[in-house]
């Protein structure tokens, strides 16, 4: 019984080695853009680059990744206080995780008077301004951009 065993084994080896199948990359692509570089083939469909490493006849694996776009923030509001102001104001957001970026402050005339990058605590300082109204234009971190009007009044 041994014998037949390993004479089978003997005989049937060589025929399984030859007829493993080959792998082969290849892309499927329903629609977009499609390359390669290199002998390494890339897809890139809405939102999701993949690339095809391995294809045989049976099927085919594909690693990828996902690439989600942000959804608008719909519910962002901000808060600016107190207004009118004698000398710093602050600007908060709310709804949305967004942070302030930075905060111009400009007069009527359209005058850049000072630009206050990640202001401290969400504050400004309008104290060495002259009384009258100005605009904040706020810049997020979505690079989302913002105008409030505030008031400066004197001591």
């Amino acid at each position: 019984m041994r014998f037949i065993f390993f004479t089978f084994l003997m005989i049937a080896m060589p025929v399984m080695l030859c007829a493993q199948e080959t792998v082969v990359p290849s892309i499927t692509n329903s629609a977009a853009i499609d390359g390669s570089v290199n002998e390494i083939f890339v897809t890139t469909s809405i939102g999701e680059p993949s690339i095809t490493t391995l294809t045989t006849t049976h099927g085919f694996i594909t690693q990828g990744f996902l690439q989600p776009e942000p959804l608008p923030c719909t519910n962002l509001e901000f808060k600016c206080y107190p207004n009118p102001t004698i000398d710093v104001i602050t600007v908060e957001t709310s709804g949305c995780e967004v942070g302030i970026q930075s905060v111009q402050v400009i007069d009527l005339w359209g005058r850049i008077i000072t630009t206050v990058t990640k202001p401290k605590e969400n504050q400004v300082s309008l104290v060495d301004l002259a009384q009258g109204v100005y605009l904040l234009k706020v810049k997020l971190t979505n690079d989302d951009v913002h105008a409030i009007s505030v008031v400066k009044i004197s001591n």
